[in-house]
């Protein structure tokens, strides 16, 4: 009867998520203020890692869930943020989805804290019984935390509204907590001596890059589909990689990709691990970076089992600029209890950055170096797709969820890395990446206008995105609330390069403005 409850309650919150995502972004303090009040200019943040297992319809059928997700943390007690999960044991390899977190701790006695929270995303694939792709999940567990890090163990309920999948799990998760400064766009510059303080023994300059990746797979001979035939084809990826540098040399690496060729559209991969950079001249334009990563990849009927992968790779790097790298790798994916095996080659280009933390463990920050922002923005994105082609040839509308990161380069471009789910209009599973750049036009009365041009890959959910190269051009109109939030309302065509897609778009996006001190 507990238990049973349990499940009730757990589905209610789920289900009550959506309507309350915005809350932590409308709680956000003004870090200006923050700052005067605790004189810090500090923001802490953490990432988890997690792993459950649900059950699925069909009797027998469990599907593991890893999770990943990076949340801040806006009050003591309240932290949100995005998250993506997927499969990595069971039978639905190329299972993923992604969305947004939100949710609440309370200290206990000692060091153990309790914890409960609700995710919406969207996704699916793996040929699983996802419906329309809308996914909510909640949970409560307790953590006990170990200063560097926090060990959970969490109830959770994971249900898909309109598809077959409702399942409760036990939960792992850890935290992995860390903080970095944040500073408003447009803040007058200051030395790091009135920044920070006058006690700069334990603030260090760590090494950062973003990088766009291509790839192209060549898979073995064994390699096969999910209907057991050759994967013969070579298979060209893009994808997007943040890499943060421990210390001086190591690494911790995070990636996603997705395939635009080779007729796998639909296939996709969300990978982390650990790396090392080895200088291998004075002046330190060339280095080697070999690294190891797991995740999950599936999808685009290629045969990875359960979804679970592992990645040896090295790169060889070669630095243009301070700001800019290209890095030439290749290395060797396997799927241990599936059919793909492939070794590869890639491309990838590199923006070279430095963050800053409190340790003593990067570049040690002088007294008079000075400090700027680095300008970011984040949106939470719904998009309404009309007369969406599907394969077959019938049409249907179809509605997605979804994240945007833009980088601002200047005072009237950007660059946008974005990635979007259907989580309605029976296209479950389908997805989408893309990298891009936009233009924005000066203030009028808290308005301005945008235009962005996309490139990316995306497919799965019966969306017939051909060899799922796509095209995402648009325009909009944006509303600023104030200084560091606002409002989008656009409109744009998604096109396919090789497939029949080729609708017209609706987007609003919930903008939030904020700044990294570099």
């Amino acid at each position: 009867m507990i238990a049973k409850r349990l499940r009730h309650c757990l589905k209610w919150l789920g289900a009550k998520t959506i309507c309350i995502l915005a809350l932590p972004l409308a709680l956000q303090s003004d870090p200006s203020e923050a700052a005067r009040a605790d004189h810090s200019v500090w923001r802490d943040r953490m990432l988890r890692v997690s792993f459950e297992e649900i059950d699925m319809p069909d009797a027998g059928e469990q599907m593991g869930l890893y999770g990943i997700g990076a949340y801040q943390r806006f009050k003591p007690w309240l932290y949100g943020g995005i998250a993506a999960y997927g499969a990595a044991t069971g039978e639905r390899g190329g299972f993923f989805t992604g969305g947004f977190t939100l949710g609440a701790e309370w200290q206990l006695p000692d060091n153990w804290r309790a914890d409960v929270g609700g995710y919406v995303g969207a996704g699916g694939g793996g040929a699983a019984a996802q419906g329309g792709g809308l996914m909510l999940r909640s949970h409560v567990g307790l953590k006990y935390d170990f200063d560097w890090g926090a060990l959970g163990l969490n109830y959770s309920y994971v249900d898909f509204p309109n598809g077959e999948i409702s399942s409760d799990a036990i939960a792992l998760s850890f935290d992995i907590p860390f903080s970095s400064p944040t500073r408003r766009w447009g803040d007058a510059k200051q030395t790091a001596a009135d920044y920070f303080g006058d006690d700069l023994s334990n603030i260090t300059r760590h090494r950062s890059h973003l990088a766009v990746r291509a790839r192209v797979y060549y898979p073995d001979s064994g390699s096969k589909t999910t209907a057991g035939q050759s994967l013969e084809d070579t298979l060209g990826l893009i994808g997007a990689e943040y890499a943060w540098f421990l210390d001086d040399h190591w690494f911790a690496t995070f990636e996603a990709a997705g395939a635009l060729s080779g007729n796998v559209g639909g296939y996709a991969e969300l990978l982390a691990g650990l790396g090392y950079r080895l200088p291998l001249t004075a002046n330190d334009r060339w280095a080697l970076l070999p690294a190891l990563t797991i995740g999950g990849a599936g999808g685009g009927k290629v045969d990875t089992g359960g979804g679970y992968v592992a990645r040896a790779n090295l790169g060889l790097e070669y630095r243009f600029s301070p700001n800019i790298s290209v890095i030439l790798d290749g290395g060797y994916l396997t799927a241990p209890d599936g059919n793909f095996d492939t070794p590869y080659i890639g491309i990838n280009l590199a923006y070279v950055m430095e963050s800053i933390a409190r340790d003593q463990k990067g570049r040690p920050v002088k007294a008079s170096d000075p400090i700027t922002a680095t300008r970011w923005r984040f949106r939470a994105a719904h998009q309404w797709y009309f007369d969406a082609q599907r394969t077959g040839g019938a049409t249907r509308d179809m509605e997605l969820l979804g994240a945007k990161i833009d980088w601002i380069g200047g005072d009237w471009w950007y660059l946008t890395g974005q990635a979007l789910s259907a989580y309605d209009g029976e296209a479950g599973g389908y997805s989408e990446g893309h990298w891009g750049a936009g233009v924005f036009s000066s203030g009028w009365n808290n308005w301005q206008l945008y235009a962005e041009m996309l490139l990316g890959a995306g497919g799965g959910g019966g969306v017939d995105s051909g060899n799922a190269l796509l095209y995402k051009p648009s325009i909009g109109v944006e509303y600023n609330l104030n200084r560091d939030f606002a409002l989008q309302a656009g409109a744009g065509q998604i096109i396919s390069n090789s497939g029949n897609l080729d609708a017209t778009y609706l987007d609003v996006n919930f903008l939030w403005r904020f700044g990294v001190a570099r």
